[in-house]
């Protein structure tokens, strides 16, 4: 589809056999990837949720500022065919995008949303941002990692609570905290290797730990690592629960390999993201820098930068283009969904929260939106709230989801 007739499309110049031509574009169900890029690319979800919320939106400030992205993207662009620019906002009209769809995709806004209803893009006002507390306080977030630390003779070390300095002694490597509430490997393997386990549970900061090798290691919550105390021999390798970031010390001599069941992936030097968490439907492996050899029994694929492998029970499929910046939200400081299910998001919040999720009703909505990890749990849930097409009740230590 030629920018140029969209554009026109967009603000009604047209002629009648372009908009026929537009119009059947969008009815094509091989279209909606393109249309979730513009969504994502024309929409600042950051700087819209934090506006504010007011009683009436100012839809001809949201119209001009979509309208001056498109002008300067026709003007930089020489490819008119790269990408499908589409907005709902002029004159609030109503655009037919796709008939097979038939799940609503949000985009929250302080005082508006966007959304697709079964093959139609909409524009709605939130009437009502507040969420219901029942008989308990408001939920915060994490203040701790709340880590342990299981040394290779079994005793458990709580991080939270021990000082700064060396912790232990694990054969001939110290392990140390320091200042930044990071542990530290330093030494050199002896002719037994030892093992350590770092976990964290629900309601945990991410932590950060730096291997014998130089390897640093972000661990997300309810996750776990397990690793030599110092790496000796030809190889360099770690198990993992849950979730982790990886940034490989290089050491062609010693190929470093993260495990998880029957899976695992083979870096030399390099940064990736792995997601193992069980209540996830796939095992997830994206690349950041670098090249990974990722495998599951027989299978086995190569990923470059921005690319992601997906790992089922029978196979590994290869994901071309990702976001980075959604992949490692979690450790930046930030919860970023893009077209995200509502169930997937309640995942999140019941390990980064620690708290029990109930579906009262069956809500199959998408969402948009980049939110801060340090708000309250009722901040967080006010902001999906503003769509109105999902409501939230916190009692106690459990969130009460209903339409």
């Amino acid at each position: 589809m030629d920018i140029n007739i969209l554009n026109r499309f967009i603000n009604d110049k047209c002629s009648d056999l372009e908009k026929k031509e537009v119009e059947a574009w969008l009815k094509n169900p091989e279209n909606d990837l393109l249309i979730k890029e513009w969504m994502s690319k024309y929409w600042d979800a950051e700087n819209s949720i934090e506006l504010g919320v007011s009683s009436e939106p100012d839809l001809n400030r949201i119209r001009s500022i979509i309208q001056e992205r498109i002008s300067l993207e026709k003007d930089s662009d020489s490819d008119s065919n790269k990408k499908a620019i589409l907005t709902s906002f002029q004159k609030r009209r109503i655009f037919r995008f796709s008939a097979a769809a038939a799940i609503i995709f949000v985009i929250i806004s302080s005082a508006s949303y966007l959304f697709f209803e079964k093959g139609f893009l909409k524009v709605g006002t939130a009437k009502n941002d507040k969420i219901l507390l029942n008989n308990a306080k408001d939920i915060a977030p994490p203040s701790g990692n709340n880590a342990t630390l299981t040394l290779s003779y079994g005793e458990k070390v709580n991080l939270d609570s021990t000082k700064n300095g060396v912790l232990a002694k694990q054969g001939n490597v110290n392990v140390s905290k320091n200042a930044n509430g990071e542990i530290i490997y330093s030494g050199h393997a002896a002719d037994a290797i030892t093992y350590n386990t770092l976990s964290l549970p629900k309601g945990s900061k991410p932590f950060r730990l730096v291997l014998a090798d130089g390897t640093l290691v972000w661990l997300n919550a309810a996750s776990s690592v397990t690793f030599p105390t110092a790496f000796k021999g030809h190889e360099r390798r770690v198990k993992i629960t849950g979730e982790a970031y990886f940034e490989v010390a290089k050491n062609a001599a010693m190929p470093f390999y993260v495990a998880h069941d029957d899976a695992q992936v083979r870096v030399l030097g390099t940064h990736f993201d792995v997601n193992t968490y069980d209540d996830e439907k796939d095992m997830k492996v994206t690349l950041l820098e670098g090249i990974v050899n990722v495998s599951k029994g027989a299978l086995s694929i190569k990923l470059s930068p921005g690319q992601q492998a997906k790992l089922t029970t029978d196979n590994i499929s290869l994901l071309q283009t990702i976001d980075i910046e959604e992949v490692m939200a979690w450790k930046n400081g930030k919860f970023f969904f893009k077209g995200t299910d509502l169930k997937t998001i309640m995942r999140q919040i019941e390990k980064y929260y620690n708290v029990e999720v109930v579906f009262k009703e069956d809500v199959n909505y998408q969402f948009y939106a980049k939110i801060d990890r340090q708000k309250n749990l009722s901040e967080f849930l006010k902001k999906l709230e503003l769509t109105n097409l999902v409501h939230f009740t916190i009692e106690n230590n459990k969130v009460i989801v209903t339409k």
